[in-house]
């Protein structure tokens, strides 16, 4: 290296020149070892800046799982509490209220199951495509939102939570697995929709009423069900003109609103003619065999029919067998011991009666059947 003040060829690592004693220019701007250290700190703060954004959508930190756990749960819980009121509706519309709430089967299953799952997918798609959030995920303070950070809108909710399906399997095990190994914490809809979900900016009034509004859902949904049970209704029946029908046709009773039939009488076996009755059993059907179906002597306004199952021993076949069907005591809907219905038949050992309920259910009181 050459001295600037007298020429003098000095070696590469000296520090001022062997000749004159005169510092080399290279020494003043070569940057020592702690220079070198504090030279790279920018350049590792940068990439440590970098990394950091990683994790940030539009200036907003992405949402961990366990907030969006906890978000999916309240929600889970909201909009699957309509399934008390859509399951009692349909428990009194097509038969399964039971003396503490309800049993689906059949029709009211299908209906009751179908409805919940169309309002579910209403809740969250119609809440995140307009408002960027659930009830859930205003609670706990989460949103979300394009990679931009902008509002999702409906088309992109769609696609987001129709992959639900796939998400939720195994309790939203397959969600979890996908979302917890993306750098940006995605589930299969977030990938798809290309969405992500991000702490929000609410205030604590915003959480507040999101909160409240969650709770009122559940109250709400639970006194409505507990209000279409027939034990939740009034027991005062209006007036139900009751028709006899004709023998060997059905029972024929005129529409009425009315309240539940609680405690009904067993029914009864009388002595026949010539012999006597050895089995009679109330339900709510039979089978081909004359099996009673759901054998029961308490009955809810809701039954669309009252069966009894019967067998009579040492009766000539010629003698007729004939039911009939009382309201010992229903208030104002029929006078004390009203004859709702009668029916016979001939040359049978074995065989059922039945009564069909009004439109708008058996009015409350106690009933009998006289064989």
């Amino acid at each position: 290296m050459f001295c600037s003040a007298c020429g003098n060829n000095n070696p590469v690592d000296s520090m001022s020149c062997s000749k004159c004693g005169s510092p080399l220019a290279r020494a003043a701007t070569q940057p020592s070892g702690d220079q070198t250290g504090m030279a790279a700190a920018p350049a590792m703060a940068a990439s440590a800046q970098k990394a950091k954004s990683d994790a940030l959508i539009a200036g907003s930190a992405l949402a961990g799982m366990g907030d969006r756990a906890i978000a999916t749960i309240l929600d889970i819980v909201a909009a699957a509490s309509p399934f008390a009121v859509i399951g009692m509706w349909a428990a009194v519309r097509w038969g399964g209220v039971t003396p503490n709430g309800f049993q689906l089967q059949g029709t009211a299953a299908v209906v009751t199951i179908s409805l919940v799952v169309v309002l579910w997918f209403l809740y969250v798609w119609l809440l995140e495509g307009l408002l960027g959030a659930t009830l859930g995920k205003f609670i706990l303070n989460l949103r979300v939102r394009r990679l931009d950070g902008s509002g999702i809108g409906l088309s992109k909710s769609l696609v987001r939570n129709l992959s639900r399906v796939v998400d939720a399997i195994g309790v939203y095990l397959v969600g979890f697995l996908i979302a917890n190994f993306s750098n940006r914490k995605q589930r299969l809809g977030d990938h798809l929709a290309k969405t992500v979900v991000v702490h929000g900016d609410s205030g604590k009034v915003t959480r507040a009423i999101a909160t409240v509004a969650w709770a009122a859902i559940l109250i709400a949904c639970f006194v409505k069900a507990y209000a279409l049970h027939p034990s939740g209704t009034s027991a005062q029946a209006a007036p139900l003109p009751l028709v006899q029908s004709t023998p060997q046709t059905s029972p024929v009773i005129a529409p009425a609103q009315t309240a539940p039939m609680q405690n009904p009488s067993p029914a009864p076996s009388s002595a026949a003619v010539g012999g006597q009755v050895t089995r009679a059993e109330m339900g709510t059907g039979k089978t081909d065999d004359y099996k009673t179906v759901n054998p029961s002597v308490k009955f809810y306004t809701d039954t669309p029919e009252i069966v009894c199952v019967w067998d009579v021993a040492g009766v000539d076949p010629i003698v007729p067998i004939k039911s009939i069907w009382v309201a010992d005591d229903i208030g104002a809907a029929a006078p004390p011991n009203y004859k709702i219905v009668e029916k016979t038949l001939v040359g049978y050992s074995e065989g059922s009666f039945s009564v069909t309920s009004p439109n708008g259910g058996w009015p409350v009181g106690q009933y009998h059947l006289e064989i």
